[in-house]
């Protein structure tokens, strides 16, 4: 049986998505914070995908834009500010929109360089199950690994009017069209369905982000958190006024988790996609 990578207590097999290598999210938590204060924090050692040369005084973008990232893996994306990455680049604030000209072009570098720690694979020499489901899937998880690596960014998307101009996300987008490209669907069909694709994996990390948000600044894990609440939980459902809620046992609250309704989520969409598809029908 496998066991958690941080505490070693056996793991259950998981019935849907990925092997679990963590037996709680306080462990999951504990192990991401390892690798964030294993990350490098120097200028000079961070990189970002087309990073520019060193310039003058010794700033890069890439390094003003791995300093952001390291910032929001360390702190959440409330604390990425211009103040705040120039504190841990030892620079002047100023000194960084020589680089960067706005807050908003840091939002497109810093979604631009966690979505190219991911890509897709090329599809002319696409080796995995055939079929545009199968693609979408893939497509969808990966991008699902994205904001279980970096929960911040799912925030800092959603906080931007118009989709961040990061060709690495936007690649994301064009591979999901060329998945569909053998369906006979029109393409502006096609394109739907990739923004859909996006928007639901979006959709469901912000709860993930909203979880890592709250195990950070209280260091309680979701069932030690619920144990605290149970009062309060109890008082609520004394009313008689939630009679579905009060019906909530263990596979219920298990069901609610970020990574169970993602993939819940998914699996519907994928159905209904399906509908779409002239000879196609919802995977059983």
């Amino acid at each position: 049986m496998d066991t958690c990578q941080v505490c070693g207590r056996e793991l259950e097999r998981s019935e849907v998505g990925r092997p679990r290598r963590y037996c709680s999210r306080a462990c999951r938590s504990k192990a991401y914070r390892q690798r964030v204060a294993a990350a490098p924090t120097n200028a000079d050692t961070m990189h970002v995908v087309g990073g520019s040369a060193p310039a003058a005084g010794g700033l890069t973008v890439s390094g003003i834009v791995g300093a952001a990232v390291a910032l929001g893996d360390l702190e959440g994306a409330d604390a990425v500010s211009m103040r705040r990455i120039a504190e841990r680049l030892g620079a002047g604030v100023m000194s960084l929109y020589r680089h960067v000209r706005s807050q908003v072009e840091l939002v497109d570098l810093m979604v631009d360089q966690v979505f190219g720690e991911r890509e897709l694979p090329d599809l002319a020499h696409w080796s995995g199950p055939p079929g545009w489901r199968a693609k979408l899937e893939l497509s969808a998880r990966t991008e699902w690994d994205v904001y279980r690596a970096h929960p911040w960014v799912a925030r800092l998307v959603a906080s931007t009017t118009r989709p961040p101009l990061a060709p690495n996300r936007m690649a994301y987008t064009d591979w999901r069209i060329r998945a569909l490209d053998d369906t006979g669907l029109p393409f502006a069909t096609m394109a739907q369905i990739s923004f859909v694709v996006s928007t639901q994996v979006h959709g469901a990390a912000l709860g993930l982000e909203a979880e890592t948000e709250a195990l950070r600044t209280s260091d309680l894990s979701r069932d030690e958190w619920t144990a605290n609440r149970q009062g309060a939980v109890e008082l609520a459902l004394s009313t008689g006024r939630l009679p579905m809620i009060a019906r909530f046992g263990r596979p219920e609250y298990e069901a609610s988790t970020p990574d169970r309704i993602f993939d819940f989520g998914l699996t519907r969409l994928l159905d209904g996609i399906a509908a779409l598809i002239p000879g196609e029908a919802p995977a059983r």
